[in-house]
This record gives structure tokens, C-alpha cells and sequence, in this order.
């Protein structure tokens, strides 16, 4: 058995401070007479504030410990159960909204069994809603975990096939509800949550905060119980912000204090007080701030007695020069520790007389190994025995690894994140400092290695089972890259890492780091360096992907004004920008725009890449498309067939790039009314998507959709309905509720009850498709025209003229601006439009 020293230094009791203790407890017992109750510590760095928290839930927990054995006669307050729980804001990720609400609720719910059931909905449609292409499963999906709740609430959620989670709940699920959850639903949860799945996921995250808010007051209203909420290291919020002071804290402040019931009190502790007051001078009677100061001599006296020090005039030496700050009061006592383990005794001068001296003389009285070691785990945020291993003998500090738990004695080091160990900062500055000062490059040489540590970590992801220990790995692994690769390599290392959670749809997580990356590569580099434009196109297309058209559009034209000016306007990678460009035009309906940059695009790839090129074949698909768009089937039939025939001889005839072919003839074929072609043509594209792609992959469903209006349109409806649930079953599992790929499958559907006679049906299904046609597309979208008219066909099938009128007239309008009279659309509006009128005018 391996022996390792006792860890010494921290068993000892907590000294002074009994006035902030005495006003922690006065606050708790006076929970819930103030509307709002507000209670900062705060004070210089080091100078106990996360001691004295610390201390605070000591006290909690010894309240509800009392509490439990007291007879039931006491008074109500004595008998209330306190809950808690708490963060500390040093980590960077803990100051985003999303992640410190969720951190909570864990934290909570592993403490207190206490269900977030709003909350996980409402999270739960803003990660689908950012994670499209992601089923919502356990294995990827962790926010549903803890305890029997949230596993109740999984299976009610993971069951509903859209985004329609609320009103699939009202109808169908209330009844097999839990009986806890059946209760807050009745109450309040359909009136709350319905509204979201209408929401983009910029305003559901803005909402997060009420819903968890909500869910806390219910939780303390039905058990009678109160609350203690800690945030400490609050002025991290502000860091490189100070101009922003303010601002950087409105949401906590706004959405998350002010919305929590009066049975809560919240404890802050941070460097600064705080200015609430000048924001709103109501706060003042909410908010009670208190400095703390440093120790009295008594306290320091008695402190260092618990550490063994009982000579006077050391005593004497070490609070003089620790001037009663705790973080060098304990540095001190570390020093003496180490000169009696030597076998000297110590002496007053062997102390330091000023903050700067005590770190000075602390390090003196170190090995080598010590102080190697401690330079060495002052770069990283935190490490656990693994990361502490790998370190000490990556750099041969010569510690034994043995002894890891007496190196993590040392006062200023404690128990962070996941328990694993942090460095007080103030320690971690100065080593940081000095090694940046003096060797640079070992510094350096470090990060490096760390880099390597967690990305073995990110090898070989399988991106169905990503984890938070894999969120972690790679924010950790991103931060020392930067620190220690030069832009150019840091740019093909964070492709390269980011990549399986670019493919998991994890862009809420690498889109910060993207845009990072830009900043870091303009300032390097240069604004109109090519690995600029790369970023550049990386952020585009996950803009894209995340519905933020206008930012692509912006980046789109950037990118390729760089790729044009630094490699040429011939270059293949201007042809990829302007394809890229163009489908985001086409996307956003700006055909003509398209149309321009499919054929540069063309005109480029041809010349440099040959005629049989995979990247031309990609181009005359796209370009195809957007000839169907246009209604022009002639001009897209020969540039679909072509991307066929290249993709089949250079890809295979399995390749799902072939079966993105197949799928566009058939719907070509379709188009010009010949359907045993189109029939052979959709099947073989289905076949090879159901072989290379998973049952839910989104170009299953596109098949599916296209096979089922073809049936429809040759009469089997019956075979064309089950294929039209089938498909739409899909996108609304895997896509969002507002992804207009969903509408056309709710515009084909009501097509086939209008042609079976179910009017209503298809009312309700083109007036939802309508609805995200022009929420997702604008109103002045081409698609939007076509459901104008289908819908205002139908009304005139059922006789409502009134209805019918306008939403021909303005289908017509907005097929005039984007095409022109000659579009066949515009012809076929037109004839429906005279058609109407003729009719009322017989009236």
C-alpha cells in the first residue's frame, strides 16, 4: 500500500468573521419578509470571501440537521428545511446563461430531488431547436437525468414527435403523467409552454430563466421551504467588460432574482460592491452589501495556534506581514510548515514583512520538485490525478506522483469543479507571471502539452455519445491551442477538433469558439488572410444551419471578396464561396442573385477541375434547383441528368450524392407528368438512403415526401398518406417545428385531404404551413406563393370567395416580383384568379 502524508493543512476550524456569519444567519431568518433579499460579500482577492461561504453552508446544514431533531411544537421557521447550492463564476463557461442554469439545476436536483419540469421542456425544445439533426435521445441529450422526475419527463417528452411537445402533451399524454407532473401541468404548464415551439432559439434561451425561476417558486411553495442561492467570484461576469459593469449581470439580476419569490435570498461574494443602486434606486431596499475586511489580530493569533505556531514573535512577524489577509496569513503558515519539516527552526526573519515578501520567502523554503511541480499546475484551470501524473512527468519535475495528495495541501489549492483540484488565483498569477516573464517558452511548452492531454480525450468521437466531459475536453483543449500554436496551426487543429461536434449539430458550443478564432485570426494574420476566409465559410454555413441567414449573408460576400482579391478570381476555392453563396441566396429566395453566382461558380470549376469533376457534378445539382424553383424544368432536366451521370461514374452508383440525383430527376420527372420515370427513379434514391443512412435521416424523408405526392398524384392515397406520415414523422423529430422542409411536407398533405375531401384537415394544415413559410422565409417568398394559392384554391373549392380573394391577389403580386409573367405559377394564379372572379360576378 502506497503511504501518503495526512493532508495537515486544512482541518483546522475557521477563525473571525463571526459578525458575517451573524449576519448570514439574521438574513435566513428573516427570509421571506422582503420582497427580493439580496446579501454581498466583498473584498480584495484573498481575503477569505470564499472561506466565508464556505462557512455559510457549514451553518446550513447544521440548521437543517437541528431542524430535523426539534419536536413538532416549534415555531413554523424554525421547522422550514433550507435548500442551497451554489457557483463560482472564475470558470468562463458557468458565466453563459444556459450553462449556469443548467449547472444548478443539477446541482440541485442531486441535493434536494427537486424537479424542473418547465425548465426541461423549455430546454429541451431550445436543444432540439439547435440541434436539428440530432434525435433526442438519453445517450446525447444529458439534461434529463438525476432523478425519477426527469426520467418521467424524458419518457413524456422523447415520445412526442415535433416540437409540438405542449399541445402533444394536452391532448394525448396528460393521462399517463406522473402524478407529480400531472399536477404542475393542470396548474400552469400548457398556458406557459405553448408558445415555443413558434419561438427561434434566441428567445427561448432568453426565456430559460423564467421557466427555472417558475419552477423553484413551485418547488418552495408546495414543500414549504426556503432557499439559499450563492454565486461567488461575481466580478468574473465583468472581465475585459468594465465599461459594461452593469450590464453583463442585468440577466441575473433582471430575469433570475426578480422573478424568484420572496423565500429565496441570494449571496454574492466578489471583489467589488455593487452599483444596482445607480441602475435603480429601489434596490436599495432590497440590497444589503458588507465589506469584508481583513482578520483581527486575535483571530490571526488564534489561527496560526490551530497551526501549531505558538512562538510570539513569529506570530508577531507573520501578521504584521500578512496585514491580516487570510490567503497569506495561510501562505505564511505553509512556510513555517515547510522549514520545521527540514529541521530548522524557524525564526521571524524567515517571514516575510509585505504580501510580495511572504510569496517570496514561501518559495524559498520549496524544493525544487515543489516549486517545478507548482510552476507546472499553475497553468491549467484545474486538474484531477491523471492531469497531475501526466504533467509532473512530462516535465520531469521529479515529484512522486505518490505524494499527490500532500502536494494538494498546500493552502492554496482546494477542490474546484467535479472535485478536481484549482490554485487560488492570486497564486496562479504569480507563478503565471513569473514564468512568462522569465522563460516564455516553457510556458508555452506547457499549454502545449495540456492541448495534447484533452485532445486524445476528443480522438475518435462517436458523435451519437457526446458528453459534457467531451464539451469540457474540448473548451479546455481550445484554450491552451490558443496559448500555444501559431495561427496558422491552430486554425487546422480547431477544424480538425471541432469537427465531430460541428457534425453532432453541437453549434451552441462551437460557434463562440468560431467567432473567437476569427478575431484571433484577423489580428494575426490580417483581415484578408485565405485562412480568414476559411473561418469565414465555417461560420456561414453553421449560421446557416442555425437560421441566421442575415449573419451568413454578411460573411458570404467577405469571404469571397478575400478568396478573389488573395488567390484569383479562377481559384477553386472562389467557386466553392460563390456555390456556397449562391445556395443562401437561393435559400432566402433571391433567385436572380443565384443564378449569377451558380454559373460563375460553374464557369470556374469546369475550366480548373475538368468536366467530370464530383465538385462540378455538385454545382449543376444545385444549379437544377434552382431551375425548378424557377419553373423551368426544361433547363433543369439536362444539368440534373448530367450531375448524374458524373457522380455515377466517379462516386459508385451506391454514393448518397448519386441518390440526391436520383431523388432530383424523379421530382423533375414528376413535374413534367411522367410518372412511370419518375416511380423506378425515387424508389432506387430511397433504397441507397436507407442503406448508407440512418431510418431518421432527413433525405429519407425528402424521398419519402416526393414518393408520397407521386402516389397521390396517381391516385393511391391511401399508400401516399402513410408515406407522407412517414416522412413528416421524421422532420418533425429530427428538424425543428419551423424548418421549411416540415411546411412542404404540411403543404403536400393537405393537398391529399383536399383531394379526399377532408376540407378541414386540410385547412388547419396549409394555414401551418403558411405560418412557417412566412415566419422562417419572409412573406415575399416564392413558397409563401404557392401555399397562398393552394390554400385560397381551396377556400374557392368550398365556396368562401371572400376568404379566396385577397390570398390570390397577393400570391400573384409576390410571383410577379420574384419571376415575372411568364413563370408558369404566375400563369396558373392567374387563371385561378380569373376563374374566382367570374364566379362571384354569376353571383
Amino acid at each position: 500500500m502506497v503511504i501518503t502524508p495526512k493532508n495537515h493543512f486544512k482541518q483546522y476550524p475557521f477563525v473571525d468573521r463571526e459578525d458575517h456569519i451573524q449576519t448570514f444567519k439574521e438574513a435566513v431568518n428573516n427570509i421571506g419578509q422582503k420582497e427580493f433579499s439580496v446579501l454581498v460579500y466583498h473584498g480584495v482577492a484573498g481575503i477569505g470571501k470564499t472561506s466565508l461561504r464556505k462557512e455559510f453552508i457549514k451553518y446550513l446544514e447544521a440548521y437543517n440537521q437541528k431542524n430535523k431533531n426539534q419536536d413538532v411544537t416549534l415555531s413554523s421557521i424554525l421547522q422550514q428545511e433550507i435548500i442551497w447550492t451554489s457557483i463560482d463564476l472564475q470558470l468562463d463557461k458557468y458565466r453563459e446563461k444556459n450553462t449556469f442554469l443548467v449547472t444548478l439545476k443539477y446541482d440541485l436536483q442531486e441535493k434536494f430531488k427537486i424537479d424542473f419540469p418547465a425548465f426541461e421542456i423549455a430546454h429541451a425544445v431550445y436543444w432540439k431547436k439547435t440541434n436539428p439533426e440530432i434525435p433526442l435521445r438519453k445517450d446525447n441529450y444529458l439534461l434529463f437525468e438525476g432523478n425519477n422526475a426527469s426520467d418521467d419527463l424524458f419518457e413524456v417528452v422523447s415520445q412526442i414527435p415535433y416540437f409540438g411537445i405542449v399541445p402533444y402533451v394536452g391532448r394525448f399524454l396528460l393521462n399517463s403523467l406522473p402524478d407529480h407532473l400531472r399536477k404542475w401541468w393542470t396548474k400552469r404548464g400548457e398556458e406557459e409552454l405553448k408558445q415555443l415551439p413558434e419561438k427561434e432559439p434566441l428567445e427561448i434561451e432568453e426565456m430559460l430563466p423564467y421557466f427555472w425561476a417558475q419552477d423553484l417558486n413551485n418547488y418552495l411553495k408546495n414543500s414549504s421551504k426556503i432557499a439559499v442561492l450563492f454565486i461567488d467570484t461575481y466580478e468574473a461576469l465583468w472581465v475585459n467588460h468594465r465599461d459594461e459593469i452593469n450590464f453583463r449581470d442585468e440577466w441575473i439580476r433582471e430575469e433570475l432574482i426578480t422573478r424568484l419569490s420572496k423565500n429565496v435570498l441570494w449571496v454574492i461574494c466578489g471583489r467589488e460592491a455593487l452599483q444596482w443602486k445607480e441602475i435603480d434606486n429601489e434596490w436599495d431596499k432590497y440590497l444589503t452589501q458588507y465589506e469584508v475586511e481583513k482578520l483581527f489580530k486575535k483571530y490571526c493569533i488564534e489561527y496560526l495556534e490551530y497551526r501549531g505556531i505558538t512562538y510570539k514573535e513569529i506570530q508577531e512577524a507573520i501578521f504584521c506581514g500578512s496585514k491580516g489577509v487570510p490567503y497569506y496569513l495561510e501562505l505564511s503558515a505553509d512556510t513555517y510548515g515547510k522549514i520545521t519539516k527540514t529541521g530548522e527552526k524557524p525564526k521571524p526573519e524567515d517571514f516575510g514583512n509585505n504580501h510580495q515578501d511572504i510569496a517570496r520567502r514561501f518559495f524559498r523554503f520549496l524544493s525544487t520538485e515543489e516549486k517545478d511541480s507548482l510552476k507546472v499546475l499553475s497553468i491549467p484551470h484545474f486538474w484531477d490525478y491523471d492531469l497531475f501524473k501526466y504533467l509532473v512527468k512530462e516535465f520531469n519535475t521529479g515529484y512522486p506522483t505518490c505524494n499527490y495528495e500532500d502536494f494538494c495541501s498546500f493552502s492554496f489549492i482546494g477542490k474546484g469543479e467535479s472535485n478536481k483540484q484549482k490554485m487560488h488565483q492570486l497564486m496562479q498569477d504569480c507563478l503565471q507571471k513569473t514564468q512568462v516573464k522569465k522563460r516564455p517558452d516553457s510556458v508555452k511548452r506547457i499549454h502545449k502539452a495540456i492541448n495534447e492531454y484533452y485532445g486524445n480525450k476528443l480522438n475518435n468521437i462517436d458523435i451519437k455519445a457526446i458528453t459534457r466531459e467531451h464539451e469540457t475536453a474540448l473548451a479546455e483543449s481550445f484554450y491552451h491551442a490558443k496559448e500555444s500554436l501559431e495561427a496558422e496551426d491552430l486554425l487546422h487543429w480547431f477544424v480538425v477538433a471541432s469537427d465531430p461536434f460541428d457534425r453532432a449539430a453541437f453549434w451552441q458550443l462551437i460557434v463562440p469558439m468560431y467567432e473567437e478564432m476569427l478575431q484571433i485570426l484577423e489580428s494575426k494574420l490580417g483581415p484578408e488572410h485565405p485562412d480568414v476566409a476559411i473561418i469565414l465559410n465555417n461560420l456561414v454555413r453553421l449560421y446557416r444551419q442555425m437560421g441566421d441567414y442575415e449573419k451568413a449573408l454578411l460573411l458570404s460576400q467577405r469571404a469571397l471578396d478575400i478568396y478573389e482579391k488573395v488567390l484569383g478570381p479562377q481559384h477553386p476555392e472562389v467557386a466553392t464561396t460563390l456555390n456556397n453563396f449562391a445556395g443562401l441566396c437561393r435559400q432566402m429566395g433571391d433567385y436572380k442573385k443565384a443564378l449569377l453566382l451558380f454559373q460563375r461558380a460553374l464557369d470556374i470549376r469546369e475550366k480548373v477541375l475538368g468536366p467530370q469533376h464530383p465538385d462540378v457534378a455538385l454545382t449543376l445539382n444545385d444549379f437544377a434547383v434552382l431551375y425548378y424553383k424557377l419553373g423551368d424544368y426544361k433547363k433543369a432536366l439536362p444539368l440534373s441528368q448530367r450531375a448524374f451521370d458524373i457522380n455515377e461514374k466517379v462516386l459508385g452508383p451506391q454514393h448518397p450524392e448519386v441518390a440526391i440525383n436520383l431523388n432530383n430527376l424523379g421530382r423533375l420527372s414528376y413535374m413534367v407528368g411522367d410518372y412511370e420515370k419518375a416511380l423506378p427513379l425515387y424508389q432506387r434514391a430511397l433504397d441507397i438512403r436507407e442503406k448508407v443512412l440512418s431510418s431518421e435521416h432527413p433525405e429519407i424523408a425528402i424521398t419519402l415526401n416526393n414518393l408520397a405526392a407521386l402516389y397521390r398524384q396517381m391516385g393511391d392515397y391511401e399508400k401516399a398518406l402513410l408515406l407522407f406520415q412517414r416522412a413528416l414523422e421524421i422532420h418533425e423529430k429530427v428538424l425543428s417545428s419551423e424548418h421549411p422542409d416540415v411546411a412542404i411536407i404540411l403543404n403536400n398533405l393537405a393537398l391529399l385531404y383536399t383531394q379526399i375531401g377532408d376540407y378541414e384537415k386540410a385547412l388547419s394544415l396549409y394555414q401551418r404551413a403558411l405560418d412557417i413559410r412566412e415566419k422562417v422565409l419572409g412573406p415575399q417568398h416564392p413558397d409563401v406563393a404557392t401555399t397562398l394559392n393552394n390554400l385560397a384554391s381551396l377556400y374557392y373549392h368550398i365556396g368562401r370567395n371572400e376568404e379566396a380573394s385577397p390570398l390570390f391577389e397577393r400570391s400573384l403580386k409576390i410571383l410577379e416580383i420574384k419571376f415575372g409573367s411568364a413563370h408558369p405559377n404566375f400563369k396558373t394564379t392567374g387563371q385561378n384568379i380569373k376563374a374566382l372572379k367570374a364566379k362571384m360576378e354569376k353571383k
